[in-house]
């Protein structure tokens, strides 16, 4: 790739050696391009994308190779998960709403989980128990939070702790650490053979091995810094790291809406704008146009109003203009038309990396029909079923063992030890659209065979021994209650015979 020197013309500027002297924008992309081409020397690539010129250098100026450790360093998570607290938590109604219904919409009323032992006895007593220890712990809260926490600081940690004060036998807690907190006193951006901030790895399989909690958080004492005060070590057992990896060899999260943040800006200054000019055109009644000047001589008969000047009108009077004025009201050149469609257009973007639909992030379905409503909620509800999936590996599976191991430490069952232990994790299902249409469908498909009963009970979150149990005192109870009738109805009988 070659580039022709520019040659000095007359309508240049030139420098004291007759060089022409150019913009700093213009400097920027040359030196761009000559450092690109003296790295790689001639590209030879059919690809557009792959040629740099000096139209695009500008563009692709911040591309960059760094590792999935060094593009998330420290300083970079900081100021992503400050600029993303700003708009979604504090500042931007949309954000604070788009974040709130994702957490609220993947946890919902919470997991519960579903024993498959042969022993049905002990599969109700280990459900009725954790589920009773997870009530007390307030759980379902405490995943909405950590939900909330993966959105808008890009990670979320859970930390087993003992609680005195939790009722019962098994006294685990869980207790949420926020992002800044899991950091390593003093360090330097990058990534150690075996290390990344807060986090240290074993280095033959990648796993965490320990995480470093900071005593303090470092926005305690008013200050953006890293605490002083040092760390304690958390064995990586007794933690889980909630966050999404982009990238093979990522240890830390960013804001899941980071790629969304700069629109927020163009969101609020185009609000802005808009209001500015619906109030400037608001607050003018009238102006008076005019071609004289002012420093003319336009007679002593002749009104002169310097500029800017309010003139009192009188509502519902006619009245006469000065002699060389014009009456006209004042019309605003902003297109406040397009604002709805903007605005709604812009939100639809800033939406799109947690693929949330246009409807849920208004908070208004008026422009849509049952079809399309559908269509855009499976785009939605199909990723959150895909991250339930892996919540229920990486979070639901370790909380459960590690209340499972001190209720057994505790002797709430009475077995020595408990591997494995076969079981199944449900969520709570989006409200459906019809209700009838899905019950029918169900139906036809239990009748079919494809479909077994127990399985749309737990799907549905409902325990079937549970449910068989319930339905069989109901339909003893209606049989009852049918009997007392029929001997109701007989002494009547009777009693009129003998009448």
């Amino acid at each position: 790739m070659s580039r022709r020197k520019p040659t000095a013309t007359t309508s240049q500027i030139v420098d004291v050696n007759g060089r022409p002297i150019m913009s700093a924008g213009r400097q920027v992309a040359i030196a761009e391009l000559t450092a690109a081409v003296k790295s790689f020397g001639t590209l030879r690539a059919s690809y557009d994308a792959a040629q740099t010129t000096a139209e695009n250098s500008r563009h692709w100026r911040w591309a960059d190779d760094l590792s999935a450790a060094a593009a998330n360093s420290l300083a970079v998570r900081r100021i992503l998960r400050n600029r993303s607290r700003y708009e979604l938590l504090q500042s931007n109604a949309f954000g604070r709403g788009m974040v709130n219904t994702l957490s609220t919409d993947f946890v919902s009323t919470g997991p519960r989980v579903q024993i498959d032992l042969a022993d049905r006895q002990m599969s109700q007593q280990i459900e009725t128990a954790f589920h009773q220890w997870a009530r007390e712990i307030r759980l379902n809260r405490k995943l909405r939070t950590a939900r909330l926490s993966k959105a808008v600081d890009g990670e979320a940690f859970l930390v087993a702790i003992t609680n005195p004060r939790i009722r019962g036998p098994v006294q685990l807690d869980i207790r949420g650490i926020e992002a800044d907190q899991i950091s390593t006193p003093g360090w330097v951006d990058g990534r150690t053979a075996d290390a990344v901030d807060g986090i240290r790895f074993n280095t033959a399989t990648g796993d965490p091995v320990e995480y470093d909690l900071l005593y303090e958080h470092p926005g305690d004492r008013g200050t953006v810094t890293m605490s002083s005060t040092g760390a304690r070590q958390l064995d990586a057992g007794d933690v889980i790291h909630l966050f999404g990896s982009d990238r093979p060899g990522q240890a830390r999260g960013v804001p899941e809406l980071t790629a969304s943040l700069p629109l927020f800006a163009f969101l609020r200054r185009y609000t802005l704008a808009t209001v500015m000019a619906a109030e400037t055109a608001a607050n003018h009644a009238a102006i008076l146009k005019t071609q004289a000047n002012a420093f003319e001589d336009v007679g002593e008969d002749a009104s002169v109003y310097d500029a800017f000047e309010g003139v009192d009108i009188d509502r519902g009077m006619m009245t006469v203009l000065p002699y060389g004025y014009e009456l006209q009201q004042f019309k605003a050149e902003h297109p406040t038309t397009t604002f709805v469609e903007f605005r709604n257009a812009l939100l639809l973007e800033i939406a799109r990396p947690i693929n949330m639909p246009r409807n849920k992030v208004l908070g208004d379905s008026s422009g849509y029909n049952y079809s399309s409503a559908r269509m855009d909620h499976q785009i939605y509800y199909h990723g959150i079923e895909v991250e339930r999936g892996d919540w229920d590996i990486d979070a639901l599976d370790r909380v459960f063992e590690w209340w499972l191991d001190e209720a057994i430490l505790a002797g709430l069952f009475s077995v020595p030890t408990m591997g494995w232990v076969p079981r199944r994790w449900t969520w709570p299902q989006a409200a459906s659209v019809n209700p009838l249409q899905d019950a029918q469908t169900a139906i036809s498909l239990i009748e079919a065979g494809l479909l077994l009963e127990d399985d749309y009970l737990v799907e549905r979150q409902i325990d079937p021994e549970t449910f068989y149990a319930r339905r069989a005192e109901q339909q003893a109870r209606r049989a009852a209650r049918l009997t007392a009738d029929e001997m109701v109805q007989r002494v009547d009988e009777i009693n009129n015979a003998n009448a």
